[in-house]
């Protein structure tokens, strides 16, 4: 019976110093790299989510640049979501309303020529909703923007865009919006090459009765000086 104890008790003490011996023993290398990886996968996939959600929003906006003649922004700040929605509703057909992120309006920016401009970073501070409009519509914009704001009592007025591959301020903004459309001046020059047969014939016929009348008394003119020549000329000297 002691030497069946005297071996328990061996046995005991042989399995507490193995647990204490593995407790010191550092964790194997193959286990500490499987952890390494596996924390590297969560980050990659992470960024990978995270460059998609990037891109598909990128491409929004370049599908928004597409046929825009005009983009212009408004700061964000004190405009619920709710009214947003409602403004959305009134926009028309060829005016695209967005918040966008600072750097991918400069990303999606340099890709066209007509937005590319060298000092369009003075507009990119702050959060800001960016309209993108095709020409036809930049008045109207401009004007559906100005009486929100001032139905609605909010400071949010537009800080500028960009025309031309130029930044305007908001004055220049205003100012481009009053310009006439392309179908505006071709329907213009249209009416003046209607008109211009008619005033061209009126101005050769003037022209014509004008000349001939100064012809006629030219011709008079003549006349009468030979006569008073002539009878000068018989009388005796």
């Amino acid at each position: 019976r002691e030497v069946l104890t005297v071996a328990a008790m061996r046995s005991v003490c042989c399995v507490a110093m193995l647990a204490a011996v593995q407790a010191l023993v550092p964790t194997p290398l193959v286990s500490r790299q499987a952890a390494v990886s596996g924390r590297r996968g969560d980050i990659q996939m992470a960024g990978a989510a995270a460059l998609e959600r990037k891109t598909k929003v990128l491409n929004e906006v370049r599908s928004k640049m597409d046929g825009a003649s005009l983009m212009f922004c408004v700061r964000s700040e004190g405009i619920r979501v709710n009214e947003i929605n409602a403004l959305r509703q009134t926009l028309p057909d060829g005016v695209e309303f967005k918040c966008v992120k600072n750097t991918l309006v400069n990303l999606a920016a340099k890709e066209y020529e007509n937005f590319n401009a060298d000092n369009i970073d003075t507009l990119l501070h702050y959060s800001n909703y960016w309209f993108f409009v095709q020409e036809e519509k930049m008045r109207e914009s401009v004007e559906l923007w100005n009486d929100w704001i001032k139905k609605g009592k909010k400071d949010n007025v537009i800080v500028g865009g960009v025309f031309g591959a130029q930044v305007l301020d908001r004055e220049g903004i205003e100012a481009v919006s009053k310009l006439p459309t392309k179908q505006e001046l071709m329907g213009k020059t249209a009416t003046l090459l209607k008109c211009l047969p008619a005033k061209l014939a009126r101005g050769l016929k003037g022209a014509g009765a004008e000349r001939l009348a100064r012809g006629v008394k030219e011709a008079r003119g003549s006349k009468m000086a030979r006569a008073i020549k002539l009878a000068s000329e018989k009388l005796p000297q």
